[in-house]
């Protein structure tokens, strides 16, 4: 099951960092109540992945 998730380049790292910490809770809570594998579970997982690699990305200051 493959899920793709779109982040706008216009998309604030501020909003991004608050995106995270929501989907992080309703992640968790999800986990809790349905367990780890379950579809909803993973989803919001990837869906969490993407949100962190876009932060990660966006603070990536190589030194040339």
């Amino acid at each position: 099951m493959e899920f793709q998730y779109f982040i706008e380049e216009h998309t604030s790292t501020e909003e991004l960092k608050m995106r995270i910490t929501n989907l992080r809770s309703t992640m968790i809570e999800t986990g809790l109540t349905h367990g780890l594998n379950h579809d909803k579970t993973i989803e919001l997982s990837q869906k969490l992945d993407r949100y962190i690699t876009e932060i990660q990305k966006r603070s990536y200051n190589p030194i040339m």
